[in-house]
């Protein structure tokens, strides 16, 4: 396995009392595209600012490069790309302003990629960041981060507010620039289709916990959906273990199931069902899922 260049270990952080992040623990390998999914509010932001540095966690440690994250240098934080979800760029600075002001901080500028993104992103010289549209701005950010050839690339929900085709032109160039040199990137987003396009690892944040880390394919393979009709009254509950959630609607009984084996497909035949037909599911099916409140069985 490669050698981890993002490490999480027990992180922690209280707001107001409430643990917006519970005992995180994580490792990101070298060339992993690694998916952070959850809702708005869930931590994800808080997260990724304490793996910067940016913010103290309560508890635990967060590290890049085997380095803890309040200690980075100079010559560390040269080797990360950032795209924050605001774009929160100097907004008064014209953009030729802007791009020398980085250039002149940067480490290692890559020039001629640079120029090539520009190009083509048509981004106009001349004119204020505040006057470019989001989805400019973001083409901006992305540019900016990705100039200096970055070994990691943290991306931070970078496609809130942008339209369908903005989106897909921001994703389909990080795709492109995510494939090469083997770099390590942590996609934060709300917007799952675009994590399922590129991630080829996922974790969810639910309830502060981290309660998914695997690979992509393996999530998918192991959270099922079935549809059973029966010959009379659905019954109320299955008595399974890792059903997700189920809803009944008369004969009806849907269920959202993780680990479905054998065993438990021998439960389900007990039951008599009249048919079984497993309903495809995309990673937002599974996310929509896991995130809702299980039914409660009705009291007979």
């Amino acid at each position: 396995m490669s050698e981890a260049v993002i490490t999480i270990d027990n992180l922690t952080k209280f707001y107001d009392g409430r643990a917006v992040l519970d005992g995180i623990n994580l490792s990101i390998p070298k060339g992993c595209i690694y998916g952070l999914l959850g809702r708005n509010g869930t931590g994800k932001t808080t997260l990724i600012r304490i793996l910067l540095g940016q913010e103290s966690p309560t508890r635990g440690t967060t590290g890049i490069f085997g380095t803890d994250s309040a200690a980075l240098t100079a010559a560390q934080r040269g080797r990360i790309g950032y795209v924050a979800e605001a774009h929160n760029l100097i907004q008064n600075y014209k953009v030729s302003r802007l791009v020398r002001l980085c250039r002149s901080l940067a480490a290692n500028w890559n020039e001629g990629f640079f120029s090539h993104l520009i190009q083509k992103f048509n981004l106009p010289f001349d004119r204020k960041v505040k006057e470019l549209s989001m989805g400019m701005r973001a083409q901006l950010n992305l540019t900016l981060a990705m100039s200096i050839e970055p070994e990691i690339l943290i991306l931070d929900d970078p496609t809130l507010g942008l339209d369908t085709v903005a989106r897909r032109q921001f994703l389909e160039l990080a795709v492109e620039l995510i494939q090469e040199d083997h770099r390590t990137i942590l996609f934060s987003s709300h917007i799952l289709s675009d994590v399922e396009r590129v991630a080829d690892r996922v974790g969810m944040l639910i309830g502060g916990r981290l309660v998914v880390d695997c690979p992509l394919e393996d999530l998918k393979n192991r959270v099922k959906k079935l549809r059973l009709i029966f010959p009379g009254a659905a019954p109320k509950s299955l008595h399974m273990t890792d059903i997700i959630n189920q809803q009944h609607d008369g004969r009806e009984l849907t269920i959202t199931i993780a680990n479905l084996n054998d065993e438990k497909k021998a439960i389900i035949d007990t039951f008599k069902p009249s048919s079984c037909t497993e309903m495809p599911m995309s990673l937002e099916d599974i996310f929509i899922e896991c995130t809702k409140p299980l039914e409660a069985p009705t009291a007979s």
